[in-house]
């Protein structure tokens, strides 16, 4: 006997339209009732068949995740090959959401307003990733389809947008060293006149810290690193230096691949890198899965035409290594 939507509803106890909501509509079924459908598909080995759920919505049954290239820019991070694991991570919190459903999700790429229309004319709704301007934001103004816009904007004008708190993230960072007990951090960071957040970062810390020695360098430069450890030297020594906070997980990581430092550390993003690190280090965590979860969320209720307010997702403060 084949297993249909019929053979779910019936081991889960709910009827077959329930079954329906939940691959198609789930923002609309309550977590319990999802659980229990969910669970007997699993034990049935049943799998909804997308291209019929799509012709009952008459939609294309896909989704876009859009990416701008960034090109010309003299730093991007997502460029970097020691921040994969972040896109990785954002990818599974979309997967979460979307796997529950008979959605498809497409992956693109884009440089003009031109591409992204007719991106927009082949799917039913977009999630933007990463985006950092107001000229990428203003590219989604009268499409034809709903998008969600993540993770570095502000909300500010925004219908749809999921976004971190970069202020309060840099607050995360003064607050460590302030509970350590410092009282002269240095704060190493760069490009903070093109990189908005950078510059959110660092307000937030010198919110706590208003007299923060502030080192800025081109931070993705090995050269400039190879520089900066002198400089790094110099200011402990001469200037009573008692610690030390990074825009990033790798621009820490590179001071502490070229010099020792017994001093409290944190950095941002928490990068797995940290966690074989043998001393206690601190990250601020911006939850690029939950991010990025809430970003699909949002996008499944507006293709629903039930649309969510913007939300921030609040940093977290995490620890790695061994704690002093």
């Amino acid at each position: 006997m084949p297993v249909n939507r019929d053979s779910v509803a019936k081991l889960a106890k709910v009827s077959s339209a329930t079954v329906s909501r939940v691959y198609n509509t789930p923002e609309k079924v309550s977590q319990e009732l999802r659980g229990q459908v969910l669970d007997a598909a699993n034990i049935l080995g049943y799998l909804p068949n997308s291209a019929a759920a799509t012709l009952r919505r008459k939609q294309t049954g896909i989704l876009a995740f859009v990416e701008f290239s960034k090109e010309g820019r003299p730093y991007y991070w997502g460029r970097l090959n020691s921040f994969d694991w972040f896109f990785g991570r954002a990818i599974r919190g979309v997967q979460q959401v979307l796997g529950q459903t008979s959605w498809q999700l497409r992956f693109y790429t884009v440089k003009t307003k031109r591409e992204l229309e007719v991106i927009a004319s082949q799917c039913d709704g977009i999630l933007a990733y990463d985006v950092d301007t107001e000229e990428e934001a203003t590219m989604f103004d009268r499409l034809q389809v709903p998008s969600v816009l993540a993770h570095h904007l502000s909300c500010e004008g925004q219908e749809h947008c999921v976004t971190t708190d970069n202020f309060q993230g840099g607050v995360l960072q003064g607050t460590y060293l302030k509970e350590k007990g410092c009282r002269k951090p240095l704060y190493i960071t760069g490009y903070l006149d093109t990189v908005f957040p950078h510059a959110q970062r660092l307000s937030g810390f010198v919110s706590l810290y208003p007299d923060t020695l502030v080192f800025s360098t081109e931070i993705d430069n090995l050269s400039h690193m190879d520089a900066l450890v002198s400089r790094v030297k110099q200011a402990i020594e001469k200037s009573g230096i008692d610690s030390l906070a990074c825009v990033n997980d790798m621009t820490l990581f590179s001071l502490l691949m070229r010099m020792p430092l017994n001093l409290p550390l944190v950095g941002y993003d928490a990068s797995p890198l940290f966690s074989l690190f043998p001393r206690e280090v601190a990250s601020v965590d911006i939850r690029s899965a939950d991010l990025y979860r809430e970003a699909a969320s949002q996008l499944l209720s507006l293709v629903s035409n039930e649309p969510k307010k913007s939300r921030t997702v609040v940093p977290l403060l995490s620890y790695f290594g061994q704690k002093q």
